[in-house]
């Protein structure tokens, strides 16, 4: 249909779709640091530059998918952090 929208296709003729529970092997595949899938869904979750909305994300029963091809530029792309440990910073001193 000429008004559908394009999507790239991988050599069997479709998107390369993945969930979560796949980021942490494709991540690592790639060459990049892996991050749990629990990390994964809280960036697509909390992470505006995050590619797809998780509303606009493909669903099959309970599982969101993503196409590999979108996902990936993000995580080259972004910055890790570090987490900060609060509990060993000192209270602030009364004065």
């Amino acid at each position: 249909m000429p008004d559908s929208p394009q999507e790239e296709v991988d050599e069997t003729g479709g998107p390369d779709l993945i969930t979560f529970a796949d980021m942490p092997a494709r991540l690592e595949a790639a060459g990049l640091k892996r991050l749990s899938k629990q990390r994964c869904r809280q960036l697509a979750e909390e992470d505006p530059a995050w590619p797809v909305p998780l509303d606009q994300a493909k669903k099959v029963g309970r599982m969101r998918l993503f196409d590999w091809r979108v996902i990936e530029p993000y995580f080259r792309a972004r910055t890790p952090r570090q987490g900060e440990r609060t509990d060993l910073k000192r209270p602030p001193a009364n004065q």
